[in-house]
């Protein structure tokens, strides 16, 4: 649409250079033309910032967002702000709070303009079974944060000792398995990680 009156505003200038109009009425023209054309430029301008704020945490439904604030190279009086960290808070998990995550980290995957923002859910979940529906997916989520990691893994414990029985140390050495590869955290490792940004 802005192409199509950028090409009617240049016939109409140059019928007006071209024709015998009145100074008087080809200066209103002129003038009428120029505020088209600043209309248009204006137009533009809002419609690229809009465009630039595409991808921003508002689209992808986050619970708690971190930016950092970058020099704008083309408006330098307009700053733009990078998403550097986006969490998604699930203080239990079901299969489809999972499932919201990983659609919120493919998403900010896709919107991405450069480097991957840290992405992490932080949760209090208490079943290792749930836990491993975020923690061993596909990559959508870096991490998942729990808030008391230490009394998570002090209780599983205590709920293993002693036993030989299979699907209890299964439970337990997955558990371990995503903790020790750091799939798994602790939430003051968030703070710790947030306080550098």
């Amino acid at each position: 649409m802005t192409k199509e009156v950028e090409r009617a505003v240049q016939e109409l200038d140059k019928y007006s250079a071209r024709s015998g109009l009145d100074e008087e009425i080809r200066s209103k023209l002129n003038e009428h033309l120029n505020n088209i054309r600043n209309e248009i430029q204006m137009a533009d301008e809002r419609r690229r910032e809009l465009l630039n704020l595409m991808g921003e945490e508002s689209l992808l439904n986050l619970d708690i967002t971190v930016s950092r604030e970058l020099t704008n190279t083309v408006e330098h009086s307009a700053p733009l702000r990078h998403l550097v960290a986006g969490l998604s808070l699930k203080w239990t998990l079901r299969t489809d709070r999972a499932q919201d995550c990983r659609s919120q980290g493919a998403k900010m995957a896709a919107l991405r303009r450069g480097r991957m923002p840290h992405f992490a859910a932080v949760t209090m979940e208490p079943r290792p079974a749930m836990l491993a529906l975020l923690a061993r997916g596909a990559g959508d989520v870096d991490c998942v944060y729990h808030l008391h990691l230490p009394a998570l893994s002090d209780a599983l414990d205590e709920y293993c000792s002693g036993t030989k029985r299979k699907p209890r140390l299964a439970i337990r050495d997955n558990f371990r398995r995503m903790r020790d590869q750091r799939r798994i955290r602790d939430y003051d490792e968030l703070r710790s990680y947030l306080s550098t940004l």
